[in-house]
């Protein structure tokens, strides 16, 4: 299995974007095309509104990065990187 970024490594619309994020975090099966769970990124329901809102979070985080045009997108922000120096 992909991780995120590497899944997200070129700028995704926003429906597979959810796709893969629910795929890395093991909530829908690798096997599972996009194409058979749509309805999930199309439509107002709990699962769709949390992997959005995730990718929102994740964005206001600078873990990825968003653009609204041609289409919402997101990708992996390549400068992001974890500081681990707790001092």
């Amino acid at each position: 299995m992909e991780t995120l970024r590497v899944a997200l490594a070129d700028w995704t619309d926003f429906d597979a974007s959810a796709h893969m994020l629910a795929q890395c975090l093991g909530i829908m099966p690798s096997q599972l095309q996009m194409n058979e769970v749509k309805w999930i990124y199309w439509s107002e329901n709990s699962l769709g509104t949390m992997l959005h809102s995730t990718l929102e979070r994740l964005s206001d985080l600078g873990v990825l990065e968003k653009r609204e045009e041609p289409d919402l997108q997101y990708r992996w922000c390549s400068a992001y990187f974890v500081a681990t120096d707790h001092a």
